[in-house]
This record gives structure tokens, sequence and C-alpha cells, in this order.
């Protein structure tokens, strides 16, 4: 049964032609409270059990790896399983996971100086916010006509980082820690997290006369099994989904990597105290929300390949170049680095058009394309912390060089999303008159989607 209405039908309104499902509304803003407290962290962590836990860095960066690699295995569950169990019982699931295991991690592991504890309760904390966030993810890439995709999943990302960028280190380095202290502001993270899960529970629905799996009978076995088989086979498939999964893996490595390395080492080493660099961090996410949601027209109007590339692998190059270069020889000039840092949360939002590519190579698999596109995803909050060990042997500026140089390659590894052949198509559904067959173009009539 058709969840959504063809373009310029009389049933779409003013919501629907931005993007935005009605029924899936309070989910996007579900996501931004859900991230808000999942985020609030990220800014001051690595510092926090360094100088309080006596943690070393490389505890923290061993920590923060683990945590990635669960983040990487729930992120693939989280499109494959949408396929098999609807997207609603998997942000169920996400929203559960993060309760149980921040509590492991907060009450078993921080409070009482246990490292392993932190360990384990960090890590499975990861299977929280991508089955939520990547479940509704799939949800919107389903039930958002072609034609508007771009703009569907910039709102999503807008969501994501208004929440988990944005809020999550303004509200604690303006009000939270200098109100409870660090500790204090992580166990509020528990207020924002139920929040949002509460409006998914109560008000995140397809409405009754659609068919939904989410309202259906339990998922069996084997359609668990199929809905995870096939997100592994969706590789052979259309194996071009293999390279936006790498893209998106180079996407935010350098973004996870920065909090872990140099954080402490403008904070430490240059000299900039901790307000100023959260208002850096905090500045910089701000920057990537509005972007996130303009990315998603640009992405419509220019074509999404050539904005993922040149905005998104080269701009980002830039400036996480300019970031450490700044740094180190302004002495850390505040201005330069929050200049650098805005035009680095800027043109990371240029990758939100891969969320519309990713489906559209597989058309009868959206849900499994997604899963890809979310694992790269996952994959990237290991490999931007695993990497930083490198730092030892590199340097600070060294490692930043090499993030730099990443951007790059992914960049001109996203024009090989570009030519369409055998029905794979990362089209442009958002521009009139285009033909088929490439990223940048489009069928003129597109079809609704179905679930």
């Amino acid at each position: 049964m058709s969840t959504t209405s063809t373009k310029g039908s009389p049933s779409e309104g003013f919501l629907e032609r931005q993007g935005i499902a009605r029924h899936l509304l309070w989910g996007f803003v579900a996501v931004i409270l859900f991230q808000t407290g999942n985020g609030m962290e990220l800014g001051f962590y690595s510092h926090f059990l360094q100088a309080t836990k006596g943690l070393t860095s490389g505890q923290v960066a061993f920590m923060t790896a683990a945590y990635g690699i669960v983040i990487a295995i729930a992120s693939w569950f989280s499109g494959s399983l949408a396929d098999a169990w609807g997207s609603r019982r998997v942000m169920l699931l996400g929203f559960a996971a993060w309760l149980v295991f921040e509590l492991v991690f907060l009450w078993g592991g921080v409070t009482t100086g246990t490292y392993w504890v932190m360990v384990a309760g960090y890590a499975l904390r990861g299977f929280g916010y991508p089955l939520f966030c990547y479940g509704f993810l799939a949800w919107v890439t389903m039930d958002t006509p072609p034609e508007h995709l771009g703009r569907g999943v910039g709102w999503f990302w807008f969501a994501q980082a208004l929440g988990m960028g944005a809020l999550g280190a303004y509200i604690p380095s303006w009000f939270l820690i200098p109100a409870l202290g660090e500790m204090g502001t992580l166990w509020t993270s528990f207020i924002f997290v139920i929040a949002g899960g509460l409006l998914a529970v109560f008000l995140v629905r397809r409405p009754k006369d659609l068919q939904d799996a989410d309202q259906g009978a339990a998922p069996s076995v084997s359609e668990t099994i199929g809905g995870l088989v096939s997100g592994v086979t969706v590789l052979s498939d259309h194996p071009k989904t293999a390279i936006g999964g790498v893209v998106r893996i180079i996407n935010q490595a350098a973004y996870f990597a920065i909090p872990v390395f140099f954080a402490p080492w403008i904070v430490g080493t240059v000299g900039m105290d901790q307000e100023r660099w959260l208002t850096i961090w905090g500045t910089l996410n701000l920057a990537n929300v509005f972007a996130n949601l303009a990315f998603g027209y640009i992405g419509d109007a220019i074509g999404r390949v050539r904005t993922v590339a040149w905005f998104g692998g080269l701009g980002c190059g830039i400036a996480v170049f300019l970031m450490w270069w700044f740094a180190d020889s302004l002495n850390g000039s505040f201005a330069a680095v929050l200049g650098a840092g805005i035009m680095f949360g800027i043109c990371l939002a240029a990758y939100v058009p891969l969320s519309a590519i990713m489906p559209m190579l597989a058309p009868e698999q959206k849900g499994s394309a997604v899963a890809i596109l979310n694992l790269g995803a996952g994959l990237s909050n290991f490999v931007g912390p695993a990497l930083v060990p490198l730092a030892g042997s590199l340097g600070v500026g060294g490692l930043m060089i090499f993030y730099a140089v990443l951007h790059v390659v992914g960049g001109g590894l996203t024009y090989g999303l570009k030519a369409g052949d055998g029905g794979e198509d990362g089209g442009d559904p958002g521009r009139p008159g285009a033909g088929t067959g490439s990223p940048d173009s489009t069928p003129a009539n597109p079809e609704p989607l179905s679930v």
C-alpha cells in the first residue's frame, strides 16, 4: 500500500513538499531530544575522564573505539531490521538499550572509577542511538517521495545535528556544567533521552489505514534473519552501495576523532580554556545544523554527487587542515579556529545528499541500502578514534592533515556513484526534466514509495 503521494497530488501539503511525511513529524522532534541527551558528553568527556578519573588518552581512545564498533553493528542492524521488523520497533529497541547501558556506564563505571565497566557500559550504549535515529532515517527514506527525498533526509540530519551537536554542546557548556559539574551534567542526559523516547512511543506511527509492519504481528525469526542477510547481499546486488558506505565512513571520521585528540591538545598544550573550546565545538555543530537543511535542498537543485564531492570532500579537507594550522601557527587564536570550525561544520553537511543517493541505488531494497550507509556512519565512530594513536608518530598536525587528505579522497570516490547502469540510480528527483541514468538525473514521473 502506498504511504506517500506523487508530486503534485492534491493531498500533498506544505510539510510533504518539504520532505516531511505528516505522520513522521514528531519523530524529527524525538530525534532532536534523544540526540541532545546522547551527545552531551562528546565535547568534554575525554578531558573529564583523564583529569578526574586518571585515565590516559589511550584508554579513552580504546573506550571510544569499542563504542564505535558497537555503533557500526547497530547502525547496520537499524536499516536491515527496519525492512523486517518495521522502523518503529527498531527505534523502541534503541531507546531501551540506551537507558540500560548508560546506567551501567555512569553508575557502575564512572561513579566507581572502574575502567572495564566504563568500557562495557559505554560500548554497549552504542546500540542505542543508531537503532533509534537511523531506524527513523530508514523510515524517512521509505515514506518520502523520491522528488522530495533530499529535503526529507536534510530535515533528518538537521534534527540529528541540532540535538547531538549544537544543543548537546551548548546546554552543558552554558548551563549544566557551571551549575552541576561534569558528573551532574552526564546524569541529566537521561531527561532528554527519555523525553525523545516517549515521543516516539506515543506520537510516531503510521495512520491505521496504511499497511504498517510496525503495527502487525511480531516478525518471525526467519524474517529477521532474512532482513539481516539482505543488508549484506545488497552489496553484491548493487555494488555501488559499497562506495557510498566508504564515503560515509570518511564523512565523520575526523569529526569523531577531534574530541579525542585535538580537544585535549588545544586545551592542554596550546592553552585555550575549555569554555572557549566548547564554544567552538558548539558553534561548529550549530553551523552544521542549518547547513544540513540547506544542503538537502542544494543537492536536489544542483546535483547530489556534485554537492558531496566538492562541498563535502574538498571543503572538509580544507577546513580540517585550517583548524590545526590556525591553532598551531596563531597560538590558538579563538577567532581563527572558530572560523575554520564553522567551515568544517558547514562542509560536513554537504554529505547529506548521500542519504538520498543510497536508497535510489537499490530501489527494491531501500532499508538494506540505508543499512550500508548507516554501517558507514557507525564505522566512522570507530575508524576516526582508532586512528588517533597515529598522533604519536605523526603528531597532532600530521594526523589532522591525514584526515584532510581522507576527505579529498572521499570526494573523488563519490563520482563512482554518478554513472548509472543496470537500473542503479542515485537520482536527483528534485531536478525537473532530467533523464535517467545518474545521481544527477531522475525519471520524469517517479512512482510513489510503497511499504
